[in-house]
């Protein structure tokens, strides 16, 4: 071979292609491999923040039977009920606070925490608004079971159209109601509300979030002129993006102050330095 001539390449083009081939195997191997890990990593972590999270609502649920004094058992409270620890938040606010007149949206377990406790200080008034007869019932049964009907005043009314401005209005996707007419919000009726002057204490947890978008929007309008001054609006859910919009909304509108408490649903805490 003269100096001019250059080696020929001896692995056959068959050999080459298998070899990057493999390569190519390898490296999505080790991709793969990567994700994998990442992938157990972030489920380690989710595993753990929930068995955190269920530890929290068990030491909650055990710390709020100690302060009750009901007999019976509570309604079930996963799901659509307010968790553990803002049921025990709730009756340690209402022991310490001794606010006059509550008014709650969405009636339930925390009907009768809220109840026990205004009898355990011997002072107070709830009225607690449910649009739907049947949880309204299973909530007075509950009640009464207890020899607590006397703290609570539970006013039903079907959900109406809202005639008044609304959040939803404000959005370009407008609402979405399973009620009736999809284009109106929906909220309890206004009539029920008309005697109530120098509310104290609010607590929104209805109605569901399927009755139209930002269905618990209302709560403060509808309740204009008729919160004490230094009145506390707590709204359940907090976690969820509406809820965070409806905050938003109430603080714009009026000043108020907004603590965020990490409960596991979330739960938002708006105070008003001068009544709405």
């Amino acid at each position: 071979m003269s100096d001019n001539e250059h080696p020929v390449d001896s692995m056959p083009l068959d050999e080459k292609a298998s070899d990057d081939r493999s390569a190519g195997v390898m490296s999505a191997l080790q991709a793969l491999e990567s994700r994998i890990d990442k992938l157990e990593s972030n489920l380690l972590a989710r595993q753990r923040e929930s068995n955190l999270q269920l530890y929290r609502q068990f030491e909650a649920f055990h710390w709020l039977t100690q302060r009750l004094s009901i007999k019976g058992r509570l309604p079930p409270l996963r799901g659509w009920p307010l968790s553990p620890d803002i049921l025990l938040e709730l009756h340690e606010t209402v022991s310490a606070n001794r606010p006059g007149l509550i008014v709650e949206f969405g009636s339930g377990s925390s009907t009768l925490v809220i109840a026990d406790a205004l009898a355990q200080i011997g002072q107070g008034r709830l009225v607690s608004f449910e649009h739907s007869p049947h949880y309204a019932e299973e909530t007075r049964r509950s009640l009464e079971r207890e020899g607590l009907l006397e703290w609570v005043d539970l006013r039903v009314g079907e959900l109406a159209p809202w005639q008044g401005a609304h959040l939803a209005f404000e959005t370009e996707e407008g609402a979405k109601s399973t009620i009736g007419d999809e284009s109106v919000p929906h909220w309890y009726p206004v009539p029920l509300l008309e005697d109530l002057d120098a509310i104290d204490f609010v607590l929104v947890d209805g109605p569901p979030a399927g009755t139209c978008r930002f269905a618990r929007y209302p709560a403060l309008p509808a309740l204009a002129g008729k919160l004490a001054s230094g009145c506390s609006v707590w709204l359940d859910d907090a976690g969820r993006w509406e809820e965070k919009k409806i905050i938003e909304a109430w603080a714009e509108h009026q000043a108020a102050t907004v603590e965020q408490r990490p409960m596991e649903k979330g739960l938002a805490i708006v105070a008003f330095d001068d009544a709405p």
